[in-house]
């Protein structure tokens, strides 16, 4: 009878382990698909944030182009303005001056940017860079601010137009070299050469 009872208790011992061990591989196959499947959302998330900073990064490259243009337009029709403006304050008549098309801030876009700070991409990028990126955007926003004020005190028509023109022309070029700084530091891009030293103008 001992035999025997001892037997059953060494195979309900043995019952007993090999429940344990079942219960073990469950917890860790548990486990280790929740750690896998935290793993891949990890992996997802850093492809999305590096697809997201280089859509930025594009944004911002596509926007010296459009940067560049209006500086080269602000550049060259300044001198231009500024005789404009002499002519008319000692008492001469000044209809138009050739070239002038208007004054309007450049078509730059922040959508990639504007995405990026609604899904939190920025809290998973390198700070610094982030805030680079954060800068780049002002200067960017600040040659569009600073067209939009003048173009609010010339509404209606200013009869010191030129005056505010060649003003204008100057505050516009200073916001565009200042943002194209900004983002050659962050895209391959040249900075150029400050504007008042490429034209000698007193546009103040």
């Amino acid at each position: 009878m001992n035999g025997t009872g001892g037997q059953g208790r060494i195979a309900a011992y043995q019952r007993v382990l090999v429940l344990l061990a079942e219960v073990a591989l469950i917890v860790l196959g548990v486990l280790l698909g929740l750690w896998l499947d935290e793993r891949q959302e990890d992996l997802e998330l850093a492809d999305f944030v590096e697809r997201s900073r280089a859509v930025i990064l594009a944004e911002l490259a596509d926007n010296v182009t459009r940067i560049e243009a209006a500086r080269a337009y602000h550049l060259e029709l300044l001198p231009a303005l500024v005789q404009a403006r002499d002519a008319t304050r000692q008492g001469e008549t000044v209809q138009s001056v050739s070239g002038y098309r208007g004054f309007g801030p450049p078509p730059v876009t922040r959508a990639a940017y504007e995405t990026a700070l609604s899904a939190a991409t920025f809290a998973r990028i390198d700070p610094q860079e982030a805030a680079s990126i954060a800068y780049a955007y002002e200067q960017v926003a600040a040659v569009s601010d600073t067209i939009n004020r003048y173009k609010l005190a010339l509404a209606g028509g200013n009869r010191e137009f030129y005056s505010l023109m060649s003003a204008a022309f100057a505050d516009a070029l200073y916001a565009e070299d200042a943002a194209l700084a900004a983002i050659a530091a962050l895209v391959e891009s040249t900075v150029p050469p400050a504007w008042f030293t490429v034209i000698d103008v007193q546009p103040y």
